[in-house]
C-alpha cells in the first residue's frame, strides 16, 4: 500500500470514528432520558392508588429498562467499532510514519550522492579546465619557441621610410574588411596600446589617396606583416594584393609574413593558400588577442635589437 493510500484510509476511518462518537452521544442521551422516564415511572407505581394504575406505571418503568438496555447495547457495540477503528487508524499512522521516515531516508542519501556526484564532476570539470590551461600554456610556450626560433635564423633588417610616410612602421596589418568588428580592430587597439606603431588602413589611407601607393608605402616601411587570414580574406582584391607584397619582401628578407588563421583550419589555408599552410601561425581559436600582441612587441624587440635599433625613432 502507499502512503497517499494509507492516509486516505487515515481520513476515512477518522470521519467514521467521529460519527460513531456522535452516535454514541445520541444513545447516551437516550439512556439517560429512559432512565429518568423509568424512576418517574417506579416512583408513580409506588404511590398509585389502585393496582391497575400500578400495574400501568410498572409496565412503563420496564418498557424504558427496555430501553436503557439496548441505548447501552449499541453503545457497547459504538464502543468496540471506535476502539477497532482507532486500532486501525494508529497501526496505519505508524505504517505512514514508518514510511515517512524511510523516503526521508531516501531523500537525504539521493541528495547526498548527488552532492558527492556534484562535487565528483565540478573536481572533474576543475582538472578538465588545469588540462586545457596546460595544453594552453604549453602551446604558446611552443609557439614561442619556434618563433624566437624563426627570429634567431633570420638575418637583420631595417626597413626605410617609404615615400610619402614620416615613420618607419613595426607592424603592416593586411585584412578584410569584414573582419575588422570582430577581430582586427581590437588587435590594432591593444598593439598600437602596448608601443607598436601600427599601419592600419583606417588611419594610414585618407579621402583621395592613391590606395595602392599607400599600401606600397606601408608595406616598404613595416618590419612585419601580420596578414589576418579567413574565409573573407581570400575573396576580396586588396588582402590578396597586399598578402603578394608581404610574400615577396619575406622571400627578399626585407621583411616579416606573420600569419594569423582567424576561423580556420589548416585545410582551409591549404585549399586557398597552399605556400603557407607549412608556416608557423598563430590561430584566434587558441591564442588571445592579448598574447599574440605580446609575442609582436616581443619580435620587434628582437628585430631591432638585432638590427642596431630603429632608425626612426633614434
Amino acid at each position: 500500500m502507499s502512503i497517499s493510500s494509507d492516509r486516505s484510509t487515515v481520513n476515512r476511518l477518522t470521519r467514521e470514528i467521529a460519527d460513531l462518537r456522535g452516535k454514541d452521544a445520541s444513545e447516551v442521551k437516550k439512556e439517560a432520558d429512559s432512565n429518568k422516564k423509568m424512576n418517574a415511572a417506579n416512583d408513580q407505581a409506588r404511590r398509585a392508588s389502585s393496582p391497575g394504575l400500578r400495574s400501568m406505571y410498572a409496565n412503563n418503568a420496564l418498557r424504558e429498562s427496555k430501553n436503557i438496555e439496548d441505548a447501552q447495547a449499541r453503545r457497547s457495540r459504538h464502543s468496540n467499532e471506535i476502539a477497532r477503528k482507532s486500532g486501525e487508524v494508529a497501526r496505519l499512522q505508524e505504517r505512514i510514519s514508518k514510511a515517512e521516515e524511510a523516503e526521508r531516508r531516501t531523500a537525504a542519501a539521493a541528495d547526498d550522492k548527488r552532492r558527492k556526484e556534484d562535487e565528483k564532476a565540478r573536481k572533474a570539470a576543475a582538472a578538465a579546465d588545469a588540462r586545457r590551461q596546460r595544453d594552453y600554456e604549453w602551446r604558446v610556450n611552443e609557439l614561442e619557441s619556434q618563433i624566437r626560433a624563426q627570429v634567431a635564423a633570420t638575418a637583420p633588417f631595417t626597413p626605410t621610410v617609404a615615400a610619402g610616410e614620416k615613420e618607419i612602421y613595426d607592424v603592416f596589418v593586411s585584412h578584410a574588411q569584414k573582419d575588422k568588428a570582430d577581430f582586427v580592430d581590437g588587435l590594432v587597439e591593444k598593439a598600437r596600446a602596448a608601443g607598436l606603431k601600427v599601419w592600419y588602413d583606417d588611419f594610414a589611407i585618407r579621402w583621395g589617396d592613391p590606395i595602392r601607393q599607400k599600401i606600397d608605402s606601408g608595406l616598404a616601411g613595416s618590419y612585419f606583416g601580420v596578414v589576418v587570414l579567413s574565409p573573407n580574406f581570400f575573396t576580396r582584391p586588396w588582402p590578396n594584393y597586399e598578402l603578394d607584397g608581404l610574400i615577396q619582401k619575406d622571400l627578399s628578407q626585407q621583411g616579416r609574413l606573420l600569419p594569423i588563421w582567424h576561423r580556420l583550419t589548416q585545410d582551409d589555408v591549404a585549399k586557398y593558400a597552399p605556400s603557407l599552410a607549412g608556416r608557423l601561425a598563430l590561430n584566434t581559436a587558441n591564442i588571445s588577442t592579448d598574447a599574440i600582441v605580446a609575442e609582436l612587441v616581443d619580435m620587434c624587440n628582437q628585430f631591432k635589437a638585432a638590427a642596431g635599433g630603429d632608425p626612426a625613432r633614434g
